[in-house]
C-alpha cells in the first residue's frame, strides 16, 4: 500500500455558484495554476473520461485504473461456445472466447520455448481440485475444416468431453481457472456469487481459486505474480466462514443527513471487529452481528446431529 498526501486543493473539486453546480480541475501542483471549470448540467460525460493527456498525470493515472476494472458475469452459454480463429483471443465478460484465450496463453512465452502441454496440465490439475471430476488432461482442438477451437476434457476412463458436455458450475470454475493462468489479465476483476452452480463440498476450492487469482502481496509483482485485485458480493454462509476474516465486508444501509439537511440512506461497507480494518474504523460488525451465516439456521430440517441420531 502507498500513503502519500496532497496539500491543497483536491485534483477535482466542486462547489455551487448560483444553484449550479461547477466542477474544476485542479493541476497537480496544487494551488499553482488557474483550474479549469465546468457547469455539470452540461457536462456529456464525467470529468475523468475527458482527461486524455499527461497535462493532468494523476487523473489520467486513475482514469487508466478504471479502465482496467472488469466485471465478470459469466454466462453457461457463453462458456460452451466454440471460437472461430478470427475471434478474440481474450476471455470476455461473459466467458466468451474462452478457447481462444486459453489456446493463445498455451502458446504464449519466448520462440521455441512454448510448451502448451504444460498450461493445459496446470488447468486439468486445478479443475481437477473439484470433486466427483475425474479429469486426466483438457487441450484445445483445433478444427482446420470449420476454423473451430474447442475445449476438450479428457476423463481418467477415456471419456472426452467437449466445453457443452460440462456443468454450469465446472465451467465457471474453468473460466477461472484460465484467467489464472493469463498474465494479461490485471487489474481490478469483480465477480457476483462466484459459487453459483458449485456443490457445496467444492465451495473450499473455488474459495482458495478466487484468492489465488488476486496478487500475492508479499511477493514481487510480475508475469507469475499478475498485480489483480479480486471483489467478489456473496450471500453465501460457506463462502462467508471460508474466506479469511480480514478480507470480509458487510455491506448495509444507514440514515445519513446531507449538506442541505435531508436525510437519505447510503451504503456502508463495515470490517469484521479485530480485523486491520477496523482498528481505524468506528463502524465494525462483530461475531453476533452475523450469526446467520455462521450458525446453523433456526429450524434446519437436516444436520450431522440429526442424521447420526
Amino acid at each position: 500500500m502507498i500513503r502519500s498526501k496532497r496539500y491543497g486543493t483536491s485534483f477535482i473539486s466542486t462547489s455551487l455558484e448560483e444553484g449550479d453546480p461547477i466542477i474544476r480541475i485542479h493541476q497537480d501542483g496544487g494551488s499553482r495554476g488557474q483550474p479549469r471549470p465546468a457547469a455539470a448540467s452540461r457536462a456529456r460525460a464525467t470529468v475523468v473520461s475527458t482527461v486524455t493527456s499527461s497535462d493532468d498525470p494523476t487523473i489520467l493515472a486513475a482514469r487508466r485504473e478504471m479502465q482496467s476494472w472488469r466485471r465478470l458475469a459469466l454466462e453457461p452459454s457463453a462458456l460452451r461456445s466454440s471460437d472461430q480463429y478470427m475471434d478474440p483471443r481474450s476471455i470476455g465478460s461473459n466467458g466468451l472466447h474462452l478457447p481462444g484465450a486459453l489456446f493463445r496463453i498455451a502458446l504464449q512465452g519466448p520462440a521455441g520455448q512454448q510448451d502448451p502441454a504444460q498450461v493445459y496440465a496446470r488447468v486439468a490439475g486445478r479443475l481437477s481440485d473439484l470433486s466427483g471430476l475425474q479429469v486426466r488432461t483438457l487441450d484445445v482442438q483445433e478444427d482446420d475444416v470449420r476454423e473451430l477451437l474447442t475445449i476438450r476434457l479428457h476423463e481418467i476412463d477415456g471419456m472426452v468431453l467437449p466445453a457443452r458436455s460440462l456443468s454450469e458450475g465446472t465451467l465457471r470454475f474453468l473460466a477461472l481457472c484460465v484467467l489464472l493462468e493469463d498474465p494479461e489479465v490485471r487489474g481490478l476483476i469483480c465477480m457476483e456469487e462466484p459459487e453459483n452452480g458449485i456443490h457445496p463440498a467444492n465451495l473450499p476450492a473455488m474459495v482458495e481459486l478466487v484468492r489465488d487469482l488476486a496478487v500475492d502481496s508479499d511477493e514481487m509483482p510480475g508475469p507469475e505474480n499478475p498485480f489483480r485485485q479480486v471483489l467478489i458480493n456473496t450471500h453465501s454462509p460457506g463462502v462467508v466462514q471460508l474466506v479469511d476474516p480480514a478480507d470480509l465486508l458487510f455491506a448495509d444501509t444507514s440514515a445519513f443527513r446531507s449538506a442541505d439537511g435531508k436525510i437519505t440512506r447510503r451504503l456502508r461497507l463495515r470490517p469484521l471487529t479485530g480485523t486491520w480494518r477496523a482498528r481505524d474504523s468506528a463502524e465494525y460488525v462483530t461475531k453476533g452481528d452475523i450469526l446467520p451465516y455462521l450458525e446453523t439456521p433456526p429450524g434446519a430440517q437436516l444436520t450431522i446431529e440429526g442424521s447420526f441420531a
